[in-house]
């Protein structure tokens, strides 16, 4: 059981940091903002979810490595981070 919830929750983790891995890749690559310099006037123009969306996108790559590799539990913290990521963006 430990083991079950340890796992879900590195997948959870993992999940985490690929998303805003993907947020700050995105704002370097294609605009002139950094996720953490600029995350208020992201926020107050409206495009916060944009970025999130888009940064979640990585997930997927991450997800499909779990699942190749039989590590369910860890990929289930991963769509569990996604929704997470969804409700707490909504809610922001």
């Amino acid at each position: 059981m430990k083991d079950k919830v340890l796992n879900v929750f590195l997948g959870f983790l993992a999940g985490i940091v690929v998303t805003i891995l993907g947020m700050e890749l995105y704002l370097l690559l294609f605009t002139n903002f950094e996720l953490f310099g600029d995350f208020e006037f992201i926020k107050s123009i409206g495009i916060l979810g944009r970025v999130t969306a888009l940064g979640s996108l990585l997930n997927l790559f991450l997800f499909t490595f779990f699942i190749n590799r039989k590590l369910d539990l860890l990929a289930r913290g991963c769509i569990l981070a996604v929704i997470i990521l969804t409700i707490v963006t909504q809610l922001v």
